[in-house]
């Protein structure tokens, strides 16, 4: 309904990808992302599963982050061009039904230090935005059952799109 799965692009659950840290290839698996047949990996999207396991989901999303950028980085390197330096990744964090969005920029300065378990001497930039709505401390019980809270969600989700 909002096009993220426009000509060129697959929505898929469950994706494994690769993510080789500190020195050990490890894995990532996706609740959902959106692929494109050039880009890889374009659009990340994790669930809070805080009520089931207790688990922060940030972490989750960053990691699928790097491995998404380390993924887009072998497969060029197998196709024999040049690796990317930088790579903005969104994704959004769904909390039941209400969704916080992010902008992820991954550098392969960052990739090198988490690859060899060292500390980034830059700052690694995330953007976030919490949907803004009326009654912010409702957003997890609420979500998008109120109509003004749904019509904030869907304009930010629309407004989004334009980063993938």
């Amino acid at each position: 309904m909002l096009r993220y799965d426009e000509p060129d692009r697959v929505i898929r659950q469950r994706k494994d990808i690769p993510l080789f840290t500190c020195g050990s290839e490890m894995h990532a698996k996706t609740d959902v992302c959106v692929m494109d047949r050039r880009s890889g990996i374009i659009l990340l999207v994790q669930e809070d599963k805080r009520y089931l396991e207790g688990g922060d989901p940030e972490p989750q999303l960053f990691a699928e982050a790097v491995a998404a950028f380390q993924f887009h980085n072998r497969q060029l390197r197998l196709a024999g061009q040049s690796i990317i330096n930088l790579k903005v990744i969104p994704g959004i964090i769904m909390i039941g039904t209400a969704p916080i969005f992010y902008k992820v920029n991954v550098t392969a300065a960052l990739v090198e230090c988490i690859e060899t378990a060292q500390y980034p001497a830059q700052v690694t930039n995330v953007h976030k935005l919490v949907p803004p709505i009326q009654r912010p401390l409702g957003l997890q019980e609420e979500g998008m059952r109120p109509l003004d809270n749904r019509a904030v969600m869907l304009s930010c989700f629309e407004a989004f799109r334009h980063f993938i």
